[in-house]
This record gives structure tokens, C-alpha cells and sequence, in this order.
């Protein structure tokens, strides 16, 4: 597995079952079956080519018995009451919101939510937290020269975060992480460059943007000191 698909692993814990959604090559559930995951495990597709793909991974590891494969959107197909762990990764963060946002039954505090989006992290963590979640857990990883987020979060607590955090994840969470650095001075060259931007447009149609960027952009040098 790739760096990403590893660092996930990490984050699942043998019980119930758990859904990759949107599993591509199934890399993820057949690698878990390998290590000996003994819960039920299902990998979920909006696309019949990319199952097929996984359910050829799965015959040339001999770990087709051990995977349900569901050809469907997002979680439609996944049965609640067989899983505990719900994987969705790979994808942007606005469209990690769709997803949830069409399986309320996972606003129950029993399933843990792994997800690691490609970009839009911001729009993920702004729904978890006015949805009723809590992040638990911030994690960075490098895969390909790219540092991506991910997090797992669970339904039933109150969690508030700046603007800034938005962003970066809780400080208190993500502050120890080898690659929050770097993290950090993306997100700050992202917001000096927008700032330096917006202040040399005199529309006032651009003033609420200007002022809210400028607010993010003191978060994040905040953090940097």
C-alpha cells in the first residue's frame, strides 16, 4: 500500500467491520484481511471498473471470502449494524461532506470515521464540528512528496475550532506532528499570497474576503511563534 492507504490502517481497530468508501483497487481491505482484521469488511464503489479491480486485487491475494464488495453511492449500501468503522479517503473534503451528509445513521456515537481528504480538509472539519462531531484524532502523512491530512472523528460532543484551525486541525491535537512544520508554511504561503491579492483589488465586493483571510493568516503566524 501506498503511504496514505498504511497511515489509514493504522487507525483501524479489529472489531464489528468497517466500509472503505470509495475503494478503488481495494488495496485497503485486502491488506486488512491479509493482517488478520476479523471483523466484516466491505469496499464500496460508485463505479463498477474500479470493484472489478478490487475484486481482482482480492483473488490474487485469496481474500475474496473475506470482503463484501457494493457497488453503490457513498454509504447507501453499507449495513449499519455490521460495522463500527467507516474509511472514506481519496477524495475531496466537500465531497466526504455529500456522503455523510446522505447517511445520517452515522451520527451515532458507536462508529468511528476515518477520512483523509485530498484537499478542501477545511470544508470536512467546518461540517464535522456543526454536525454534532468530535475530531479525536489529527494525523499528517507524506505520500508522493505530498503531505496530506487525515483525521477520525465520532459523533456526540461539542468541539469548536478558530478559523486558523479550519486549516491546520487543533493545535492541541496536531502541534507534535514531525510534518506540522511544513503543513504550516504551505498554509501560511497560501494566505500571504491570497491576502497580498486581495489588498491591491479596491472592489469593495472583495472586503469581507480580505478581512476574513487576514484573520486566518493571523491564526496561522499565531501558531508559527
Amino acid at each position: 500500500m501506498n503511504n496514505r492507504l498504511e497511515k489509514i490502517s493504522c487507525y483501524i481497530e479489529n472489531g464489528l467491520g468497517f466500509a472503505d468508501i470509495g475503494t478503488d483497487h481495494g488495496y485497503l481491505p485486502a491488506v486488512m484481511a491479509l493482517r488478520g482484521y476479523t471483523g466484516n469488511i466491505y469496499a464500496s464503489d460508485l463505479r463498477e471498473g474500479p470493484l472489478n479491480a478490487a475484486r481482482s486485487n482480492a483473488e490474487h491475494f485469496k481474500v475474496s471470502d473475506r470482503i463484501e464488495f457494493l457497488l453503490g453511492d457513498g454509504l447507501e449500501l453499507c449495513p449499519k449494524d455490521k460495522l463500527d468503522t467507516v474509511v472514506i479517503a481519496g477524495m475531496g473534503g466537500d465531497n466526504i461532506c455529500g456522503i455523510l451528509d446522505r447517511a445520517p445513521w452515522c451520527m451515532d456515537e458507536k462508529y468511528k470515521l476515518i477520512l483523509q481528504p485530498m484537499k478542501k480538509t477545511e470544508i470536512l472539519r467546518y461540517w464535522l464540528i456543526n454536525n454534532g462531531f468530535e475530531i479525536e484524532n489529527e494525523d499528517l502523512v507524506r505520500d508522493s512528496g505530498v503531505v496530506y491530512q487525515m483525521l477520525t472523528a465520532r459523533f456526540g460532543k461539542s468541539q469548536t475550532l478558530s478559523t486558523a484551525e479550519l486549516f491546520t486541525g487543533s493545535l492541541a491535537l496536531i502541534q507534535d506532528n514531525p510534518l506540522f512544520e511544513e503543513m504550516l508554511n504551505i498554509q501560511l504561503g497560501r494566505f500571504r499570497k491570497l491576502v497580498a491579492g486581495l489588498e491591491k483589488t479596491e472592489l469593495a465586493q472583495y472586503d469581507a474576503k480580505l478581512k476574513l483571510a487576514q484573520e486566518i493568516l493571523q491564526g496561522l503566524e499565531d501558531m508559527k511563534r
